[in-house]
């Protein structure tokens, strides 16, 4: 019960999707399930997506309850002789109140607290990602090293495969991931 009336404060209240834990946990859920959707999905795209639901969900959402309670209260208390006339000032008042809590409200909000938030959350994705490529590129041999070690490899097992041609250098490209004129290169040092 505690937790219903908080969630329907903070709703109220358009606190929700302003908080750090929140944003964070749905730009990581977006991230994931659009880069299992497409390959190769970025941070970027992440960010316009939520920058969207933002305005399009959160915020619609949240005007179109406080509209809506609003229209029910007065259906509820309304004169059924000039209910046209309250069903029309409710409109109008809808209206000025929604161009009033944009400036003052819903765009300041986003401004000053959700954008900032999202760009951080998405600069430590970013550096994170970075960071495990580094990581990677820290632990991976060079080029010379891994042509190396497959010339070890091949005079000591008595394979004899090793030429010094581009497909060659493709076939050790598709073994270790890594540029074929660099391999080829080195391959020609090697023979």
């Amino acid at each position: 019960m505690k937790d219903s009336v908080k969630l329907i404060r903070s709703f109220i209240i358009f606190d929700l999707p302003l908080q750090s834990t929140y944003i964070n946990a749905q730009f990581a859920k977006t991230q994931a399930k659009l880069q299992e959707e497409i390959p190769g999905w970025s941070s970027t795209a992440t960010r316009q997506q939520l920058i969207s639901r933002y305005w399009y969900s959160y915020v619609a959402g949240h005007f179109y309850l406080l509209f809506v309670l609003s229209l029910l209260g007065i259906y509820l208390f309304h004169d059924s002789k000039d209910f046209n006339v309250y069903l029309l000032s409710t409109l109008l008042a809808g209206l000025i109140s929604y161009l009033i809590l944009y400036m003052f409200h819903y765009r300041p909000l986003f401004d000053s607290v959700f954008l900032p938030r999202l760009e951080t959350i998405r600069d430590l994705y970013e550096g994170s990602r970075i960071g495990q490529q580094e990581k990677c590129r820290q632990a991976q041999m060079s080029n010379m090293a891994l042509t190396l070690v497959f010339y070890v490899f091949d005079k000591s097992s008595d394979i004899n495969s090793i030429q010094c041609h581009q497909q060659f250098a493709e076939i050790l490209t598709k073994l270790f991931g890594v540029d074929p004129g660099s391999l080829r290169k080195n391959l020609e040092i090697l023979c």
